[in-house]
């Protein structure tokens, strides 16, 4: 099947970058017939985590909306028990220097060093168990992730 002109966003390790998603880099859509044949049902909803598995691997980015996108390249979602872990939470523990340092000893491959599912099954971490504490940390991290953007934005 082919790209289309317009339609579904597809989700790539492109556009998904560390910590939002850039709609403007490498931009492909996905019709209807492609958007059920990849997505099976399993729509993406706002604040979903996604990770790029391969080339850049270990960017973290969420879902911003409730639009249907499509999975593309090296992108996977995380579905979460939300009685375990909140997707704010999980996004924050993603993009923490220990776990990118840890995922980084799991990658394999040359150039373009990537990791596996079953690689990343080997990942442990230590998290919270009261969902509100890690909802609180993850709520911390996003104020702050915006606080530093807006800062970036100002001019000098």
């Amino acid at each position: 099947m082919e790209w289309s002109a317009e339609g579904y966003t597809a989700l790539s390790a492109l556009n998904v970058k560390d910590g939002y998603i850039d709609f403007t880099a490498d931009v492909h859509y996905a019709n209807q017939d492609l958007y059920d044949k990849w997505m099976v049902g399993n729509d993406l909803y706002k604040g979903q985590v996604l990770f790029t598995t391969e080339a850049p691997m270990g960017n973290v980015a969420q879902v911003p909306d409730n639009r249907k996108y499509v999975l593309s390249q090296r992108t996977i979602a995380f579905n979460v028990d939300k009685t375990k872990v909140t997707n704010d939470f999980l996004a924050v523990l993603l993009r923490s220097q220990n776990v990118q340092h840890t995922l980084k000893s799991l990658a394999s491959g040359g150039t373009a060093q990537g990791v596996s599912q079953k690689s990343l099954s080997q990942l442990k971490v230590i998290v919270p168990i009261n969902p509100k504490e890690q909802q609180k940390i993850g709520d911390f991290f996003k104020q702050l992730d915006s606080l530093i953007a807006l800062h970036q934005r100002k001019p000098k």
